[in-house]
C-alpha cells in the first residue's frame, strides 16, 4: 500500500466514501489528502504519480475513517473558512454555515457607523462576532454564549484571526448582558430545531454538532419569543436587528413574533437555496 500514488489513493477512497454515503465524496477525499500532504487541492492534480508514504498512508487511512463515520470534514482537518476567516472547529461549537455569511454581508450592508456597538447571542466559534470585527475595525463587538467551550474557541479564533471581540459567558434566556450602553445591532443565529426533528437532520449534524447549539427543547420559537422581549432592553432607539431561523416553517410565526412585540421594518431575507432565513427589524420606541 506504501507505493500506492496520489491518484490510485484519491480513487479507492472516494469509492469507501461513496458506499458510506458520504455527500461530494471525491471533493472530500482530495481535501483530507491535501491536508496530509499539506498541499491545495490544486497541487494535487500536479503530483498524480507521487507515491504516498507509509505515515502519510497511515494518517490518511485514519482520516478516511472518521470521514466515513460521518465526522465532519472539518472537525478532521480542524478548521473551515467563513468570510474571509480561517476558523478552529470543533465539536465544541456549531461549523460555520455559508448561510451564516448572509446574515454577516447584511449587517454590513446597514452602513452602521464605524464605532457601532454590536451583540451577538450565541456566538459559538466566534463567526459572526469575529467577522464583524473584521470589517468594522473601531466597532465595539460583544459575543455571548452558554457553553464554556463554545467561548473558549471564540476567544482561540479571535486570536488567530487577530480580532479585538469582547465575551461573556451569559444564559439569554434568564439574563442579558451587563452593558453600560445598548447595542446598536443585535444578531444572532440561536438555536431553533425541535428534538422532534433530530432525525431529519444530516447525520454529520445529529451526530456531530453540540446539542446545546441545535435544539430549542420547546417548538423551536423560545428564543425569538425572548428576543422580542428583551430587545427593548438591548437595542438603541432605532436599532437593528438580525436573526437567522429554521426557513419555511418557521418563517410565519418568527415573523408574527416581531410584529405582535411592535418592531418596525421587518424584513424576511432568503438564503441561497431562496429558502426565508433571516429576519431582520428596527425597534423604534
Amino acid at each position: 500500500m506504501t507505493n500506492w500514488r496520489v491518484l490510485d489513493i484519491i480513487k479507492t477512497s472516494t469509492e469507501f466514501l461513496e458506499k458510506k454515503g458520504v455527500p461530494d465524496a471525491r471533493l472530500d477525499a482530495e481535501i483530507l489528502l491535501g491536508n496530509v500532504l499539506k498541499k491545495n487541492r490544486l497541487e494535487l492534480y500536479l503530483f498524480f504519480d507521487r507515491p504516498m508514504g507509509r505515515e502519510e498512508m497511515d494518517l490518511y487511512r485514519e482520516h478516511i475513517r472518521r470521514r466515513g463515520s460521518r465526522e465532519p470534514l472539518q472537525h478532521i482537518v480542524g478548521e473551515t473558512g467563513f468570510m474571509n476567516l480561517i476558523l478552529k472547529t470543533t465539536p465544541a461549537a456549531l461549523i460555520p454555515r455559508p448561510e451564516t455569511e448572509i446574515l454577516v454581508e447584511k449587517t454590513l450592508g446597514l452602513n452602521v457607523k464605524p464605532e457601532a456597538r454590536i451583540l451577538d447571542i450565541g456566538t459559538g466559534s466566534g463567526c459572526i462576532a469575529i467577522a464583524l470585527a473584521q470589517s468594522l475595525e473601531k466597532a465595539k463587538v460583544l459575543g455571548i454564549d452558554v457553553s464554556k467551550e463554545a467561548l473558549a474557541l471564540a476567544k482561540e479564533n479571535a486570536g488567530l484571526n487577530q480580532t479585538q471581540v469582547a465575551f461573556q459567558e451569559i444564559d439569554i434566556l434568564k439574563t442579558i448582558p451587563r452593558i453600560e450602553q445598548r447595542f446598536d445591532i443585535v444578531v444572532s443565529n440561536p438555536p431553533y430545531i425541535s428534538p422532534d426533528e433530530k432525525d431529519q437532520l444530516q447525520t454529520e449534524v445529529a451526530q456531530f454538532d453540540p446539542a446545546l447549539a441545535l435544539f430549542d427543547e420547546n417548538d423551536g420559537l423560545t428564543f425569538y419569543r425572548r428576543f422580542a422581549d428583551i430587545l427593548p432592553d438591548l437595542l438603541i432607539p432605532g436599532g437593528h436587528f438580525l436573526f437567522e431561523f429554521g426557513g419555511s416553517p418557521q418563517e410565519k410565526s418568527v415573523l408574527n413574533i416581531f410584529m405582535e412585540g411592535g418592531f418596525h421594518d421587518l424584513e424576511i431575507i432568503q438564503d441561497y437555496n431562496g429558502d426565508p432565513r433571516i429576519i431582520t427589524g428596527k425597534y423604534i420606541p
